[in-house]
């Protein structure tokens, strides 16, 4: 009889379905937080999921996720929580661990309109659980229907020191 002295490997899709848990309790809160009834601080404002996908030099895949309160009437500002995942090319180093090549991050965006679907924003993100990151840039959105918009966001990270390109799908919650 043979038996294996190799350990059992460690499932990964576990700790990404904790992370997306996570984010969307978060977001869920932050939500019920905003519907509460105060009158003389209420700002136009209405609820948006956002998907989206990253494409960025030195990766084969990222999408990630955000939810938030956009305000269009009284206020240029608006803010949202989110989260992104990102898969690096393998490096020829072969000692570096496949899990390094697994960006994870943890964010809170603010947005600034300057025109008319024009936003300026700015995202402070912890990444890996480990270190922050700081990711500025510019979006822009196309209305499709009156619930439903795409969008470009072109930014530049900090710490990276590296351009990315997000396509945004935005729903906003009626």
């Amino acid at each position: 009889m043979k038996t294996s002295i190799y350990p059992r490997k460690f499932n990964s899709n576990g700790p990404a379905a904790i992370i997306i848990c996570i984010a969307l309790l978060f977001s869920f809160f932050s939500g019920n937080a905003q519907s509460g009834a105060c009158p003389d601080c209420f700002v136009a404002s209405f609820g948006a999921v956002t998907l989206y996908h990253v494409a960025q030099p030195g990766t084969n895949f990222g999408f990630g996720f955000e939810a938030g309160s956009w305000n269009k009437d009284e206020s240029p500002f608006s803010y949202f929580m989110g989260a992104k995942m990102q898969w690096y090319k393998a490096s020829t180093d072969k000692s570096q661990n496949s899990a390094d090549r697994i960006h994870y991050s943890f964010y809170v965006k603010g947005q600034y309109e300057v025109l008319n679907r024009l936003y300026v924003v700015v995202a402070p993100a912890f990444v890996n659980l480990s270190s922050f990151e700081t990711e500025a840039g510019v979006r822009y959105v196309f209305p499709i229907t009156r619930f439903i918009g795409v969008g470009f966001e072109p930014g530049y990270s900090f710490v990276q020191k590296q351009y990315s390109l997000n396509t945004n799908i935005h729903f906003a919650l009626p």
